[in-house]
């Protein structure tokens, strides 16, 4: 774990100083640029990739507080009229004016084309718009530009609460802005392109021209639509006293989903669940111009997590950390006693869009009672029955706390009286609901056992009608084959009797003549290769018996004279042998 001071020189030289919300800019690519808002009324870009942070940017959000009230506490007069920003946080981008003429692919690559408005969140309950690039530079000459204060329809007379605390942009379509305030009121508003105003009003929006030389307010082009406000309970509220108290509310995103978020403040942290975000971005994508019933009807729900306080007398125990870790969802909370709770979020189930139904013509089809019963998952039914209005808090009280037996008993007999109206009467109608579902579904059963009993007799009738129409089939046409038969018989018959024949029946003679002929020629020259086979067969038959005829026979008087001279020529060849031996032995050799 590295620790970095960032920027302490300047917090040094100004102790009265304070930082009010710091936040990681989106719009980074390193994801190294952090946005710091400070009580002088500044917003304050730092780049923390380096070793050393090194500021960017900074940008006034309106005049600095100088002055005191008192010689007492030191509060400035902007701070105690609530002229100033006490939170920040980003809107979704938005393209910069200042594009490209060429309009090439480096333009639309370029970070700087992309600008993520800043909503400012002052004391007062204005909400003002800060568009600036994002640039490397520190000494860049673009100034930001400051819109606002944003319009809030409807309009109301205290502007929403004057003492606003903190501002949450959840990142949906369109985008649905959280301001808090510290009368625990929260007010949900949707983000959009602001209605035309009269000339009256335009003038009043535009009169503001100019602070100072160092930043310009400008007419901004969207405005708040207030959707709903809810109040938050601080604490338990065991005693009648506990009713006026207030604290600052800090929101914070949840990581999970855009239809979720948690509040932090000095007496627990709470939940709040906005179903109607779902609605809001099918609407959002249709081309229906009306909203659904849904987004109208459906209001959103708080759920008190955990509780540090219970009554006016205990000691405070604010919450000095949350985080949502995930997979799977937690959510981690760090109290001022040095203990860390750690809740699973598994249980909280997410606002999932609503099931579809078969449409035709813009009418609903249901098409079978099983479908009527079924029409939403028996689980979302069964989660709508046990969905409670209050919920139970965990309860972490301060380490000093020490309550009261009153106290105490009084705690366990709201938290009794709780469960015997939010939780056992929900889970009794849940049993009744599913004892009606199974009575209904053994019901549809025994009537769909009935129904297949009777689709199982009409299909033996069916199988049954099927054999005796193929029977009938075979029948029918075995006594068409006989009367196309007959019927090509009689055809026959009538082509035969005419006097004339058809010109198909003169070619078959023609060629019948042709074949006629050619059978003939073949015979003649059949008959010739067979006179031609006897012929040959005679000649061989002589050419044998005169070979017969022509062999020799040698007498006994022949053979006798033969084998003479054969001995007389051998006797001579031996005598030859001797000479030649005679003679080698003679010469030497």
């Amino acid at each position: 774990c590295r620790c970095r001071v960032l920027d302490g020189r300047f917090f040094l030289c100004g102790p009265h100083i304070e930082v009010r919300q710091v936040r990681w800019h989106p719009g980074s690519r390193t994801d190294s640029l952090l946005l710091v808002l400070t009580s002088e009324n500044f917003l304050r870009l730092y780049e923390t990739g380096s070793n050393e942070p090194q500021l960017q940017q900074v940008w006034p959000l309106g005049r600095q507080p100088t002055a005191a009230l008192s010689s007492g506490p030191r509060l400035p007069f902007l701070v105690g009229l609530g002229d100033t920003a006490v939170d920040f946080d980003f809107a979704p981008p938005v393209p910069s004016e200042n594009e490209d003429p060429n309009g090439g692919a480096s333009s639309r690559m370029d970070s700087s084309a992309i600008i993520w408005p800043v909503l400012v969140l002052r004391g007062n309950g204005e909400v003002y718009s800060v568009t600036s690039p994002v640039t490397a530079d520190s000494c860049s000459s673009e100034k930001p530009i400051l819109h606002g204060p944003l319009f809030m329809y409807p309009p109301a007379d205290d502007n929403y609460g004057v003492d606003a605390c903190s501002i949450l942009c959840l990142q949906c379509v369109p985008p649905v802005v959280v301001i808090a305030t510290c009368s625990a009121t929260l007010y949900h508003c949707v983000l959009l392109t602001g209605a035309e105003d009269d000339e009256d009003n335009h003038d009043k929006r535009s009169s503001w021209s100019q602070y100072g030389s160092t930043y310009n307010l400008h007419t901004p082009d969207v405005a708040l639509y207030v959707f709903e406000s809810v109040e938050l309970e601080l604490g338990l509220a065991l005693d009648d006293d506990d009713d006026t108290y207030t604290c600052p509310i800090y929101l914070h995103h949840d990581s999970g989903t855009v239809s979720r978020y948690f509040c932090t403040h000095d007496t627990g942290v709470h939940m709040m669940s906005l179903p109607f975000i779902v609605h809001l971005e099918e609407f959002s994508r249709s081309h229906d111009d009306s909203p659904p019933l849904e987004l109208l009807n459906q209001s959103s729900s708080a759920e008190y997590l955990i509780c540090t306080r219970t009554s006016s007398s205990s000691p405070l125990s604010p919450i000095l950390g949350l985080a949502i870790t995930s997979p799977p969802p937690a959510l981690i909370t760090l109290l001022t006693s040095g203990e860390v709770v750690s809740l699973n979020l598994m249980s909280v189930p997410l606002l999932l869009p609503p099931s579809t139904t078969v449409l035709n013509n813009g009418k609903e089809e249901l098409y079978s009672p099983l479908k009527v019963l079924l029409k939403e998952p028996f689980d979302v039914h069964i989660k709508k029955f046990l969905k409670h209005n209050v919920s139970q808090p965990i309860l972490k009280l301060g380490l000093n706390a020490d309550p009261s037996p009153q106290e105490c008993m009084e705690l366990v007999s709201r938290t009794t009286q709780l469960f015997r109206e939010e939780y056992f009467q929900r889970h009794d109608r849940v049993r009744e609901e599913i004892e009606r579902r199974v009575r209904t579904l053994q019901t549809l059963k025994q009537h769909q056992l009935q129904e297949l009993e009777l689709m199982e007799q009409e299909k033996i009738k069916l199988k049954q009608r099927a054999e005796q129409l193929a029977e009938k089939y075979e029948d029918t046409k075995d006594k068409q084959e006989e009367l196309t038969k007959r019927a090509e018989h009689v055809l026959c018959l009538v082509s035969q009797r005419q006097p004339v024949l058809s010109s198909a029946e003169n070619k078959l003679l023609q060629d019948m003549n042709e074949f006629k002929e050619k059978l003939r020629e073949f015979q003649k020259a059949l008959e010739q290769v067979k006179a031609k086979q006897n012929y040959h067969k005679v000649q061989m038959e002589q050419w044998v018996s005169n070979q017969k005829k022509r062999e020799l026979y040698l007498g006994q008087t022949h053979m006798k004279t033969i084998r003479t001279n054969m001995a007389q020529m051998t006797n001579e060849i031996a005598d030859l042998l001797k000479m030649v031996e005679i003679s080698k032995h003679e010469l030497g050799l």
